[in-house]
């Protein structure tokens, strides 16, 4: 090596008066990364723990790249044993400075140095778990994901890895930011095209949408595949299920049923399809249909081997028979326990006592709680603490009062029948900023789907398509269709990921 270490690192300097053109910073982040992709192990450990050390020259958020490198080679000469292996463990100095770099650096710099961002973000999980605390990885790692890409919309191997880590670690709340954002991209195939002369098109470009860096070349993800997807999905709507929101859940359930199957359900799609059978219970008040998007022959399949599921969903529905749910838990008791859903389970059971105590306020608006607890077989001090936990909790408008009326004597379920009065009103302001948040949200998907819309149109498959359609339809001179039903037999543009 010609140029000594410290020096080559400090040669990419992103703000300088020279790199302001985007086609200029690409071409020269691009030659800097293969120069330090060349650089021999033995350098990068040199002055490691002195006043010299490159580690505390260099600032994580302005020379990401350098930063990057060499914080690599360090964590890895330290579990190799090269160097103080307590150092990368947490608390120890290159702990510290891992963390600082996942929470600091330039993305725009990371876009171009993909595998040292995986393999960091990889090393923050691995040496947490070593420690024994893998829960201290979720902050930092968390924080790489939303810096590379603020939407995390692109899906990649992390995703999983990081909803695996919060469903492990009982860390629901944590990858909630995760989860609310919508994946609307998946690895490309290839990198974007880089155009002469197109600010846009490079990847350090400030419009570049993170589907155009993120890919299957760039070294931010590993391979993904249909089933990586299906688990994300499936770890996600149990993290939900954590933070009981049922709706939230049933949504992400919903997408591994659809996904494309080729006539063949797998294990997941089974464990989906149970969970998605009850959650429409809580959600939608019984059993639902399943998508019409879904594949036939494989919701066919894991229908077969759900049985005890459907039935429990059909008792559900019979308000004035409660009996009957308590029969079908019980049945399946064991069932449930094997499949990890006893929890899921109870919570169907507490709905459909809600569900008929909710529907009595269609029919009345006050209503002794004696009368209650004699439908439901229960004593009237256990029903009225049940009543003030479901007022407690939201799920029911209402409030319970104490009369000594001769013809209700006792306590008594008030319903508020007007949304704007009862534990559960929202003022006007309350109401417009609910309007507002879900307006932002529509947006934003909005401009997701319109980017998917047009990197649609530069794949090989949509080209011919249009081919096709313009042979058909240029001797008669009509407009061109580019409806994607030719007539023949659809492609699984899934099946090779």
């Amino acid at each position: 090596m010609t140029v000594e270490l410290p020096a080559l690192l400090l040669q990419f300097q992103p703000e300088s008066e020279e790199l302001k053109s985007r086609h200029k910073y690409d071409q020269a982040a691009r030659q800097f990364v293969k120069q330090l992709d060349n650089v021999s192990t033995p350098h990068w450990l040199k002055g490691a723990d002195t006043p010299q050390d490159v580690l505390e020259v260099l600032n994580p958020a302005a020379n990401s790249i350098a930063y990057a490198f060499t914080l690599r080679h360090r964590i890895a000469a330290a579990i190799d044993g090269k160097s103080d292996a307590n150092a990368a463990l947490p608390g120890g100095a290159l702990w510290n400075k891992l963390v600082l770099f996942l929470e600091t650096f330039d993305p725009i710099q990371m876009r171009y140095a993909g595998q040292e961002y995986k393999r960091l973000v990889d090393y923050a999980e691995s040496l947490a778990r070593d420690a024994g605390s893998p829960g201290l990885a979720i902050a930092p790692v968390r924080s790489a994901m939303i810096r590379l890409d603020p939407t995390t919309g692109t899906f990649t191997s992390t995703h999983v890895d990081f909803v695996r880590l919060c469903l492990e670690t009982r860390s629901y709340a944590a990858a909630e930011p995760i989860l609310d954002n919508y994946i609307h991209s998946l690895p490309s195939h290839i990198p974007a095209i880089v155009r002469e002369g197109f600010e846009y098109s490079v990847p350090c470009a400030e419009v570049t949408r993170s589907g155009e860096y993120i890919h299957r070349l760039s070294g931010h993800s590993d391979k993904v595949n249909v089933q990586d997807i299906q688990e994300y999905y499936v770890l996600g709507a149990m993290a939900y299920l954590g933070l009981r929101q049922f709706t939230k859940a049933l949504h992400f359930l919903e997408h591994v049923l659809v996904m494309p199957a080729a006539n063949v359900a797998n294990g997941l799609m089974l464990e989906a399809y149970k969970k998605w059978v009850l959650l429409n219970c809580l959600v939608s008040g019984g059993a639902k249909s399943v998508p019409r998007s879904a594949n036939a022959t494989a919701i066919k399949q894991i229908r077969s081997a759900s049985k005890a599921y459907e039935a429990v969903a059909e008792a559900y529905s019979h308000l004035n028979n409660m009996s009957k749910l308590k029969a079908q838990i019980n049945a399946g008791a064991q069932t449930w326990a094997e499949d990890g859903n006893t929890g899921l389970i109870k919570a169907v059971s507490d709905s459909q006592m809600r569900a008929y105590v909710s529907r009595l306020s269609r029919t009345f608006s006050a209503i002794p709680v004696s009368n209650i607890a004699r439908n439901v077989g229960g004593s009237a001090d256990e029903t009225a603490q049940y009543l003030e936990t479901l007022i407690e909790e939201g799920h029911l408008n209402a409030r319970l009062e104490q009369t000594d009326k001769p013809e209700t004597a006792g306590i008594v379920l008030r319903f508020f029948l007007d949304p704007a009065q009862g534990p559960l009103a929202k003022s006007e302001k309350q109401q417009q900023q609910a309007l507002f948040e879900q307006t932002l949200r529509t947006n934003a998907l909005a401009d997701q789907v319109k980017d998917a819309d047009y990197r649609l149109t530069l794949t090989k498959e949509y080209i011919e398509n249009v081919r096709r359609q313009q042979k058909r339809q240029g001797a008669q001179g009509d407009a061109m269709d580019t409806a994607w039903d030719d007539g023949a037999e659809e492609e699984d543009i899934m099946v090779d990921m």
